[in-house]
């Protein structure tokens, strides 16, 4: 079933040169996205850290320790909702035992149905996913210099079934996938005991 805090949003409609900023933080030091899980483990415990890195001065990070592999912790950026765009996520892995992620959720329809890019320090990989019905299932991946406590660009650019996946400014892989061909918010995703500052998320239509 489709969560009913994602209908009834704006959706995407700038400039093909402009970018708007999904918002994860407000002003003040409180989440202003729309937080979620997929899989199993403890409760979300997302909190606004201080950040000078971060826009506005405020990251976003997943803090709660636990280690269960299956615990997918999102926060969705539920004002802004589109099927093509270009959207970039800038981060900081900071910590983790069983795993060090940044992933970018697209499309999402639910908390077990959506598109998510991840990097990860742990292998020095960049994944992309098909998550349905909880179930994630590996479209693409390629080697990337993931690394601990130095700030990374995640970026995707989706055009109806394709995907292409940057990082750091460099074009990784480009993937075709038309399972989820419909509009939907973007956000955040973490794994596990990962301790990553989400410090910016900035979309745009697609170029």
């Amino acid at each position: 079933m489709r969560s009913p805090i994602f209908l009834g949003l704006l959706i995407l409609a700038t400039p093909a040169a402009a970018q708007m900023v999904a918002p994860l933080t407000t002003s003040d030091g409180k989440i202003a996205c729309t937080q979620g899980s997929t899989g199993v483990g403890r409760a979300n415990q997302w909190e606004a850290v201080a950040d000078k890195a971060a826009l506005g001065g405020w990251a976003l990070a997943e803090t709660a320790g636990d280690a269960t592999d299956l615990r997918f912790p999102l926060c969705v950026a539920a004002q802004i909702v589109a099927r093509d765009v270009d959207a970039t996520l800038r981060f900081k892995i900071v910590s983790g035992t069983r795993a060090q992620v940044a992933g970018l959720m697209l499309r999402a329809q639910s908390g077990s149905d959506y598109y998510v890019a991840r990097a990860s320090a742990t292998d020095g990989t960049v994944r992309f996913y098909r998550m349905a019905g909880g179930r994630r299932a590996e479209l693409a991946n390629k080697k990337a210099p993931v690394t601990l406590g130095e700030q990374h660009a995640l970026r995707v650019i989706a055009k109806r079934d394709r995907f292409e996946i940057f990082f750091d400014d460099t074009s990784l892989f480009t993937v075709t996938d038309a399972s989820l061909p419909v509009p939907g918010p973007v956000g955040v995703w973490s794994q596990a005991d990962s301790v990553t500052h989400f410090q910016s998320l900035l979309v745009a239509n697609p170029p």
